[in-house]
């Protein structure tokens, strides 16, 4: 039988990327390859309770990686540098038939076709320029660390590697940059949530982190008192300045829930807006979600979420903050059909998870 490898050291957060590993997985699985997972956590029983794919990851067979300790809060730049070169001092003995890197675009398996899940330039050690300089990603004080990245662990990035964008202004910059590429492939969305009748209340769904946006949040519930807005958050003790200075401008009608949205699903289901705020490249699966749910989007006009506007054709985006409050206003008031609960949750099919591993099927068979 063809051996895959797929590498995701740190299955710790259960986000999207941990989604998109376990489709990967998936599809690799219904293409008869037998999938090795290289992982410092494999543990099918979380993955059952947080995804209900355990099933996935336990007919993985597991490649032990060492888990990431920071002995030092300062430094971290080069305690990930020295752990990064433990792992791949592990992958280098690994001969699969192909590998996917689904983390971080530092790992691979050298003389091995390796297909990279590119989530933003930054992974590929690249900053964002131009229009796409936006947000903590495009900060010039990562560009040392990231050349330092390069310089230690590469020799040659586009050397037997195949690297999947996840959205269209990926896409643009891995060509602008001779990066061989595939075309774009929308991550996995789970269309596990359904629209019920709806209350004119905005959600957001997000881990507490900088590059999520989440002061904008804040700042349009301010200014709309009448309407309820639901923060449902995640991992604020990875960002806990942050989310201190996120918390600390909570207005009254805001409410920040910390759960996962599987265990609280009518606080998305029954909200009528979903306001995304991230400026991000990527495609949000929670974004793609909470069209699922009936949700009218309301997103920022550049990144991801404009992007899936685009693609969905439905939703609202804005350019400034006072444009976000008067458009998700605008949402929360709509009776017009392009708006309706049903209407959204059908245009967000684009975005399902059976869509992505077809499309990640055939870009595997086309180039190995």
């Amino acid at each position: 039988m063809k051996q895959a490898v797929v590498i995701h050291p740190r299955f710790t957060i259960y986000g999207g990327g941990e989604m998109v590993a376990l489709h990967v997985i998936k599809a690799l699985q219904d293409l008869d390859y037998n999938v090795s997972i290289a992982t410092e956590n494999y543990n099918p029983v979380e993955v059952e309770k947080n995804f209900q794919m355990g099933r996935i990851m336990e007919n993985c067979t597991p490649i032990e990686l060492p888990p990431f300790r920071p002995v030092l809060s300062k430094f971290l730049a080069v305690q990930r540098l020295r752990y990064a070169s433990r792992v791949m001092d592990i992958l280098r003995k690994l001969k699969p038939d192909i590998a996917f890197s689904t983390q971080s675009i530092m790992y691979y398996v050298p003389g091995v076709r390796t297909f990279h899940i590119v989530y933003d330039m930054a992974d590929l050690f690249e900053i964002p320029t131009g229009e796409y300089a936006r947000g903590p990603l495009a900060s010039v004080w990562k560009r040392p660390y990231y050349g330092l990245l390069r310089r230690t662990l590469h020799d040659n990035l586009t050397e037997n590697r195949m690297f999947i964008p996840l959205s269209h202004a990926l896409e643009q910059q891995l060509a602008a940059l001779g990066y061989p590429h595939s075309s774009v492939i929308f991550p996995p969305c789970d269309m596990i949530f359904r629209p019920r009748p709806k209350e004119k209340r905005v959600c957001l769904v997000s881990r507490i982190a900088p590059q999520k946006n989440i002061a904008d949040f804040m700042k349009v519930a301010k200014t709309l008192p009448d309407y309820e807005f639901i923060l449902v958050g995640t991992h604020a003790e990875m960002n806990p300045g942050y989310a201190r200075k996120v918390f600390s401008t909570k207005p009254p009608n805001a409410v920040y829930v910390e759960a996962r949205i599987r265990d609280r699903p009518e606080l998305l289901e029954e909200s009528k807006v979903y306001l995304y705020t991230s400026l991000e490249p990527g495609i949000g699966i929670a974004l793609g979600q909470a069209m699922g749910a009936g949700c009218i989007p309301v997103t920022p006009a550049w990144g991801g979420g404009a992007e899936m506007l685009l693609e969905s054709d439905v939703g609202y985006m804005y350019r400034t903050v006072d444009e976000a409050t008067q458009k998700v206003k605008n949402a929360v008031e709509s009776n017009e059909t392009r708006d309706s609960p049903l209407h959204v949750a059908e245009r967000a099919r684009v975005f399902s998870s059976e869509g992505f591993e077809e499309k990640l099927a055939s870009r595997v068979t086309k180039n190995t």
